[in-house]
């Protein structure tokens, strides 16, 4: 992926996939959670803060950003049901340098409700100070990130850093889980940025 600065990322983020369902409003959550995502490039300046949904995340450069970084995220349509509570870990996301693991647990009588533990780790042979995960889903899906365990990643997969996500579905049954992620840290003082979209959750979430 080429590197590039400021809203041309963030625009550029906002445009993959295609348009959007019309029934899916250009309203999202954006919270700060991790990291992740696919080739570096140059990490935005005009981040600033926002309050949203269930968590204060990060937001980037004000109202016109935020709902353009719903452009084309359109939701996938659920598989038949296989039953049961047990689901798959998922590699969420995965480049030369950093690897995203989805665990998921769901709450007995909660159904529209799924914990995920989101686990980071690096690749390369540098450590990453700074480290941020944020990410943004459609306005049917409500998202609450909490802490993460550390902000530091120690090179070649010398540990890592763990966050749990708590998503509420409120098309469960009907939509499946679609998420867009961006991932900051710096390496040696050098602020990197990868950038992706979540598509393959297991159904039924």
């Amino acid at each position: 992926q080429n590197q590039k600065t400021g809203t041309d990322v963030l625009l550029d983020l906002l445009s993959i996939g295609n348009p959007p369902a019309a029934d899916v409003a250009p309203d999202i959550g954006i919270l700060s959670l991790g990291q992740e995502t696919k080739a570096p490039v140059t990490k935005p300046d005009t981040l600033t803060s926002l309050s949203s949904g269930l968590a204060q995340v990060p937001s980037i450069g004000g109202a016109s950003p935020v709902l353009d970084l719903l452009d084309g995220l359109a939701a996938t349509p659920p598989a038949p049901d296989n039953n049961g509570s047990q689901f798959p870990s998922v590699t969420a996301y995965e480049s030369s340098s950093l690897k995203l693991r989805f665990d998921f647990l769901k709450f007995p009588g909660s159904p529209q409700t799924t914990s995920i533990t989101a686990t980071f780790t690096n690749l390369s042979e540098s450590v990453y100070s700074d480290f941020v995960f944020q990410a943004a889903v459609p306005k049917f899906l409500q998202l609450h990130l909490d802490p993460a365990s550390s902000n530091t990643l120690l090179a070649s997969g010398n540990g890592s850093i763990v966050q749990k996500l708590r998503v509420i579905n409120s098309q469960n049954g009907k939509k499946s889980l679609v998420m867009r992620i961006r991932i900051s840290y710096k390496i040696d003082g050098k602020e990197v940025l990868e950038e992706s979209q979540i598509n393959d959750f297991p159904h039924n979430l």
